[in-house]
Formats: C-alpha cells, structure tokens, sequence
C-alpha cells in the first residue's frame, strides 16, 4: 500500500511541470509580441518625425541632398523614399514577426505625416494581424527657426569682442 502514495507524487509532479513549461512558453512569446510591436511603434514614430523635417525642403532622405528637378516642377517631395527607408531600420529587428506594409501619407492641409506600418506575427499556426500608427505635424521650411545674416559691421564687432 505504501508504494501508490510514492507513484502519485510522480503523476502530480509531471502534470505541474508541464503547466509550469506552458506558461513560461506563453509568456515568451507574449515578451517576442511586446519587442516588435515596440520596435514597429518606435520606427513609426521616427519615420513620422523625420517625413515631418524633410517633407517641405525637397531633400532626399537617403544622400540628403536637394532634389533641384522637383523644385523645378514644383512636385510634393516624394514619401515612397521614406517607406523604402522604414523598411531598411525594420530589417532584421522582428523575433516573431515580418513587415506586411508600410505607408507613408499626408492629411488633406499637407500639415500632418502620418505612418502606418502594419505587420502579422506568427504564434504556432496562427497569424496575429498588428498595426500602429505615427503622427508628427509637418514643418515646412518657412516654420523653422534660422540664424539672421549677420551684416559686415557686425561680425567685425564681434571679432573685436573675442
């Protein structure tokens, strides 16, 4: 009678480490689910605030240089350089998921850039669809604060001040 009582701690023993193992298996992937969707959130935000400073000066993101012909033409600066460069910074940063689309637009007054990055994340066999979205107002170039000409008289008063 005294060996059944050793052989039910076993039985108990095995179905509490299974659970245990179980959990700890969920909540890893619920911390992979949490690092992308933190790294897809902070991407957008970036991107958002950097099509909002580059969006009104006809700059090319990816050399920085000025794009004189879409000046020329009096073209809106092109947001697809912008998608192109949120796929780049998300290359290689997902644990458990992969980029479905990232859209890069204006609101209706050009005053606001708005990101959305939409991506699905594999748990075993099912796909958890996710999105986030980041907003910046757009600062055109006449918004920004810039350093006034110094005139002549000027600069040589304060060389002599120095």
């Amino acid at each position: 009678m005294n060996w059944m009582k050793r052989g039910s701690y076993t039985v108990e023993g095995t179905v509490i480490i299974s659970m245990i193992c179980f959990i700890v298996g969920l909540v890893v992937l619920l911390g992979f689910y949490c690092h992308d969707r933190m790294i897809m959130q902070s991407t957008a935000d970036e991107l958002a605030m950097y099509g909002s400073l580059w969006s009104g000066r006809y700059l090319q993101p990816g050399i920085r240089e000025v794009d004189y012909e879409a000046m020329k033409q009096g073209d809106s600066p092109d947001l697809q350089s912008i998608e192109d460069m949120g796929y780049r910074m998300l290359q290689g940063k997902f644990l458990s998921g992969q980029v479905d689309q990232i859209q890069v637009s204006k609101n209706f007054m050009g005053r606001e850039i708005t990101v959305d990055i939409r991506s699905d994340f594999k748990i075993f066999k099912w796909t958890v669809q996710c999105e986030v979205t980041g907003r910046s107002a757009a600062f055109p170039s006449e918004d920004l604060p810039r350093h006034k000409e110094m005139e002549q008289g000027e600069e040589m008063n304060e060389q002599r001040e120095s």
